[in-house]
């Protein structure tokens, strides 16, 4: 029905309060009586889609309502409209619906303007679709569109992240050009103010505040532009930018209103100094202080624990207002200032009249405020104060059960237990909530024997139930007790009560956290007793079997997790699909982690909506190698407004980082940076992330931009994040930046730790300074404040290694043992690796026998290894294969680094029968006359081999002529058995090449002349794969 222009007005301010306020339902209530206008409302389209989402309707809902927007007011659409829709939907990543909303504008021949491409390239961007980002800037050249500054900053972007190093330049010069040639400084004295405040939003919300404030000399400016300007100085945390900025607001003439004082007042906390002289000078103009300045002075207060401070600003304030009163309440007991919290509240409840003994009126503090003086009360020994909050409410059984939870968080069981005496003496009857609720106390004091007391008198009242039951099984748990538990069961039923979901999980679950090798055997027979009690398993459940996977579970413990998982009634909900993820990736098999996650691609029954498990499904798409899958999954999230905590913006950037894009993910940062809800979940573990990822690719120049911003935007700096710049020292050969990265820990009031220690000797160590590693070791004795471990003198050794200074090496190995540092397999790797670069294999030999008897463990497949290395750098390959036929006696398994040195060695000094016989044992193809194992060895002797190193080998029979006897028949044997290993295809031809008459198929062959049928063929691995191979 038509309606006059006022009534249009009106609904048009209803659908704006209503979206601003959130509610969507309203909203959309108001946009479809509007549908009536004769003209185009002003309420906003991009608004009215985004109602849509967020309401969940469906897309081609949406879709056809901005058809038949567009349609009805053809005549009028024009491309703000248009844009602000495209650049609502881009900045939630819906591409989608982009494309469609541009088709529609394309039917009605609007032509895409500069913001219309501005918007498509930075959503381009941000989804990493850089090669549709270079199409537009293409598009746009093509059709004389010239590029926007905001447009031009994603074509440099760009450039860079395809490696257009001239198109980079060239766009980055336009845009210097751009802001080069402005006029802004020249015409800043008579901007209007309303302009000048646009221009300094825009400056703090493109972080270029500093560069920006000299262009506003002389300029007036309102009082919103300069709590603009301060509200940017509190967010990056820069004392010196906040002091230009104060400086240039004081240059105004006038007095800075109470928000300014408040804002300034946060913005100083850094200084206590200048917030105590910024107090005289308020209170000289505004006394007593407003609710609003108390509170922003409580800031530093609360932020440097200055207690000093909070009374001199108490001793100005009205301390009867709620607000206020609650503020110094929480402010004292953060301080853990318990008693002045108290006194605070008594002396207000003086004030109004009331003694705290007799007060039976409600209290004006709200909840949380309330429960932290209870507390206070508690902790100070102020029990009084702390009745009086009960006695002014006797028959309210919530509060009583919230104080006696609260005595329990703070292990006063004793308090909690004068909580129910109370409520039973003011005749309020206790209900089994209650008496659980005491129980629950006696379990989280640790009191074991107070439980089951407790429980005795929960009996004598008739009020026992299965809570209280399942209470106490959940103590003894906790303590081990897991025949008690088992008793209390048995218990229950005597009680005509039945084991519940509860009982069983909680046994399971303190199996998994507590229980011995033998009693987590016992986990499985637990389920089956709990399926035959027709107790279901639930989500719960499932979610501690996962949880109880590790590296080392059984196999059949795994597959019966994910069966049970599969069998379950319930559908799975996103806790119960974290958990698989991360036990996915903890028990690290990446083939049922791929598995799972494309199951969950093509399921439709769980939608996920929290931030952690987004952050779940990104680390497993990430340990997958799913790089796809992980931006999926983000652009999923952001497109749907859930925002990132602080762990999943964490595990983005750390699966980016692993994936092989460091860049990508420092971009990432950038973006959460400059957005307003996200920036506050930027810290130094996801920087760290970011700095290890340019560590790795030893991109120095990049490790210190990155570290550079971290000091820039007042990140806390660890021990952690030194340790890693230390590490890209290492790594980087760049020991030289040390001594300023050291300075640097000191200067912010980083203690070093063993690590930092250990990281300098082993970057010593590896730029060849061994004599400033030993000096570092030398330091650290002298200092007597951490004890080198095995890592410190491991990285030593290594250093002694490779410098050639066995004896060196070894005073240190004497030194670590009189240390009580025992020495492990890599030590002895270490060790023979310096015995052969001193060409003293025998003494190789003695190390490693006895050191492995002295201390009890068996060499491991690298120690052999390096033996084996050694025998060959010291000419004796007899030797060597002595010790590759004592490892498989060992039952070492060797890797295919030990095939790769003696496969080599035993071509070099012409031994190619050997040589055939040692890829035939790796592989697990038949023996032959060449065998170098025994048949009973060829399981244990099995490697997975580089397909590079068996092309090698079969080009070295080939060299050494043996061609027809050894390289085809080993060629034909690989093909046929081991049909996935895939050989360079120019080594066949050149197998082929010598005009062999041998079918590489997969036919009949003879051994050395002899002769052995198809029929002795073992079964191929992995089917016949005749013609494969290739």
């Amino acid at each position: 029905a038509a309606f006059s222009p006022a009534e249009q007005k009106q609904l048009e301010r209803d659908f704006a309060a209503a979206f601003q306020a959130g509610d969507y339902r309203q909203a959309l209530r108001c946009w479809a009586a509007l549908k009536g206008a004769e003209y185009m409302p002003a309420a906003s389209l991009a608004q009215a889609v985004e109602s849509m989402q967020r309401f969940k309707k469906d897309p081609a809902l949406v879709l056809r309502e901005i058809r038949g927007y567009f349609k009805r007011y053809a005549t009028e659409m024009d491309m703000p409209v248009a844009n602000g829709l495209l650049e609502s939907l881009a900045k939630r990543l819906d591409s989608s619906l982009v494309e469609k909303v541009l088709e529609l504008m394309a039917g009605m021949g609007m032509k895409p303007d500069q913001r219309t491409y501005e918007v498509l390239l930075s959503m381009n961007f941000s989804m990493r679709n850089f090669s549709q980002v270079c199409a537009l800037l293409e598009e746009m050249s093509d059709k004389g569109v010239p590029l926007t500054t905001r447009a031009r900053i994603v074509a440099v972007k760009a450039a860079l992240k395809m490696g257009d190093a001239e198109g980079a330049k060239r766009h980055f010069r336009q845009l210097k050009q751009l802001w080069e040639g402005g006029e802004a400084a020249a015409t800043a004295s008579s901007a209007p103010r309303h302009i000048v405040s646009q221009l300094i939003d825009l400056a703090c919300k493109d972080r270029q505040l500093p560069d920006f404030l000299p262009l506003l000399d002389g300029v007036p400016l309102s009082e919103d532009a300069a709590n603009a300007m301060l509200s940017e100085c509190i967010r990056c945390k820069d004392l010196a930018l906040t002091k230009r900025v104060e400086e240039l607001i004081r240059c105004q003439g006038q007095q800075p209103s109470e928000a300014t004082y408040a804002l300034l007042a946060k913005a100083f906390s850094g200084d206590t100094q200048i917030v105590h002289d910024l107090l005289d000078e308020v209170v000289s103009k505004c006394n007593p202080l407003s609710p609003d300045l108390v509170l922003a002075f409580l800031s530093p207060c609360a932020q440097a624990r200055n207690v000093e401070l909070a009374e001199r600003v108490l001793a100005h304030a009205q301390p009867g207002q709620a607000p206020v009163l609650s503020g110094f309440i929480r402010l004292y007991c953060d301080c853990e200032k318990y008693d002045k919290a108290c006194d605070l509240f008594q002396a207000h409840l003086e004030r109004h009249g009331a003694a705290p003994e007799t007060s039976k009126q409600p209290t004006i503090l709200d909840n949380r405020t309330e429960r932290m003086l209870m507390a206070a009360a508690l902790r100070c020994g102020r029990r009084e104060l702390a009745r009086d909050f009960l006695d002014a409410s006797p028959a309210d059984v919530p509060k009583h059960i919230a104080m006696i939870r609260n005595c329990a968080a703070s292990g006063d069981l004793r308090g909690a237990v004068e909580v129910f005496e109370a409520l039973v003496r003011n005749g309020t009857e206790a209900n089994s909530v209650v008496y659980n609720t005491v129980l629950d106390a006696c379990v989280e004091c640790g009191d074991l024997s107070a439980a089951e007391k407790w429980m005795i008198r929960t009996k004598s009242a008739g009020l026992a139930d299965v809570v209280s039951y399942n209470t106490l099984i959940k103590a003894h748990l906790q303590h081990g007790g897991f025949r008690k538990a088992r008793q209390l069961m048995d218990e229950m039923r005597a009680d005509g009560l039945h084991p519940n979901r509860v009982t069983f999980n909680e046994l399971v679950n303190g199996l998994t956290a507590h229980g011995s090798g033998a009693q987590r055997g016992e986990i499985w027979a637990i389920v089956r007793e709990m399926k035959a009690a027709d107790v279901k398993p639930n989500q719960v459940t499932c979610s501690i079997l996962l949880k109880g996977l590790g590296p080392n579970s059984r196999e059949r413990d795994i597959y019966e997790t994910m069966e049970l998982i599969d069998d379950m009634d319930e559908p799975m909900d996103e806790v119960l699909l974290s958990s698989m993820v991360e036990a996915c990736v903890r028990i690290g098999k990446p083939d049922l982690l791929a598995e799972k996650l494309k199951a969950l691609q093509g399921t439709q029954t769980l939608a996920v909506n929290g931030s952690h498990t987004f952050g779940s499904l990104i680390k497993a798409y990430g340990h997958a190698r799913d790089i796809g899958g992980v931006w999926r999954c983000w652009k999923e999230m952001r497109s749907r407004h859930i925002r990132p905590t602080s762990i999943t913006l964490g595990c983005m950037v750390e699966a980016v980082v692993c994936n092989g894009d460091t860049e990508g993910a420092f971009e990432l940062i950038h973006q959460m940076r400059e957005d307003e809800q996200c920036r506050d979940a930027l810290n130094a573990v996801i920087y760290c992330s970011v700095l290890k990822g340019f560590t790795r690719e030893k991109k120095m120049q990049r490790v210190w931009a990155v570290y550079e911003e971290m000091i820039h935007y007042k990140v806390d700096l660890s021990v952690v994040t030194y340790n890693t710049l230390l590490d890209a020292c290492a790594r980087c050969s760049r020991m030289d930046r040390v001594p300023t990265i050291i300075d640097d820990m000191r200067r912010h009031g980083v203690e070093a730790n063993l690590i930092t220690y250990s990281t300098m000797v082993k970057g010593h160590c590896q730029c060849g300074e061994i004599e400033k590693a030993f000096a570092i070791l030398e330091e650290m004795k002298a200092e007597d404040k951490f004890r080198p471990d095995e890592i410190m003198y491991n990285s030593l050794l290594d250093g002694c290694a490779q410098n050639h200074l066995v004896d060196k090496g070894l005073a240190l190995l004497e030194r670590m043992q009189r240390e009580g540092v025992p020495p492990s397999n890599f030590t002895l790797s270490l060790l023979v690796k310096l015995m052969n670069r001193c060409r003293r294999l025998d003494s190789a030999f003695a190390l490693v026998k006895e050191l492995s008897a002295k201390y009890s463990f068996r060499p491991n497949v690298h120690v052999y290894t390096n033996l084996i290395q050694a025998c060959i750098s010291n000419r004796s390959l007899a030797r060597g294969m002595a010790t590759y036929a004592e490892m498989l006696s060992e039952g070492v398994r060797p890797e295919s680094r030990t095939y790769a040195i003696l496969a080599r060695a035993s071509l070099v000094q012409g031994q190619a029968e050997q040589a055939d016989g040692l890829m035939r044992a790796a592989l697990g193809l038949p023996l032959g006359p060449n065998a170098v194992v025994a048949e009973a060895q060829v399981s244990l002797a099995s490697a997975s081999l580089d397909p590079a190193l068996i092309g090698e080998v079969l080009q070295g029979l080939s060299e050494k002529g043996r061609v027809h006897d050894l390289a085809v028949p080993l060629l034909s044997d690989i093909k046929y058995y081991r049909p996935q290993i895939r050989i360079d295809a120019a080594v066949q031809r050149k197998l082929m090449a010598t005009g062999m008459a041998h079918d590489l198929d997969g036919g009949g062959r003879e051994w050395g002349g002899g002769s052995a049928s198809t029929g002795d063929r073992r079964e191929p691995r992995g089917g016949r794969g005749v013609g494969g191979g290739g």
